[in-house]
C-alpha cells in the first residue's frame, strides 16, 4: 500500500491569500481616502471566514489533506510553464518600456505584472490539468 502525504487544501491556501489581498487593498484604499473601502474590508473577511470554515471542517479529517501523484505533478508542471512564460513576458514588457513604446511608472508596472503572472498561472494550470 503506498503511504500518501499530507498537502494542503488548495482552498485554504486560496482563501488566506484573498482575505490578505482584499484587506491589504482595504488598507491602501483607507490611506489614499478612496471610496469602496468597506466592501474591500467585507471581501477580505468573508475570505477570512471561508478559511476558517475551511481549517474547522478539515481539521480531524485527513483525508481532505492528501493530494494525488496527478494533482501533485500538474502543480508543478503549471508552474514551470507559467514561470517560463512570467519571464518572456518580463523581458518583452521591460524591452517596450525602454524603448519608449509604454510609457509607465513603477507602480503600473507592478501591477500588471501581477495580473499578468495570476492570469498566466491560471490559465498553464488549466492547459496542464486537460493535458494530463
Amino acid at each position: 500500500m503506498k503511504e500518501k502525504t499530507k498537502k494542503t487544501d488548495s482552498g485554504i491556501i486560496g482563501a488566506g491569500v484573498f482575505g490578505v489581498l482584499f484587506i491589504g487593498m482595504a488598507i491602501k484604499d483607507l490611506v489614499a481616502k478612496q471610496n469602496g473601502v468597506w466592501i474591500d474590508f467585507l471581501i477580505g473577511a468573508l475570505a477570512f471566514i471561508f478559511l476558517i470554515y475551511k481549517l474547522r471542517k478539515t481539521k480531524d479529517n485527513t483525508n481532505e489533506r492528501y493530494e494525488d501523484e496527478r494533482k501533485k505533478f500538474v502543480s508543478e508542471k503549471s508552474k514551470s510553464i507559467s514561470f517560463d512564460v512570467m519571464f518572456v513576458f518580463m523581458l518583452i514588457f521591460e524591452t517596450l518600456i525602454k524603448i519608449g513604446k509604454i510609457k509607465m511608472n513603477s507602480y503600473s508596472v507592478i501591477i500588471v505584472i501581477m495580473c499578468g503572472a495570476l492570469i498566466i498561472q491560471l490559465i498553464s494550470y488549466l492547459v496542464c490539468k486537460s493535458k494530463y
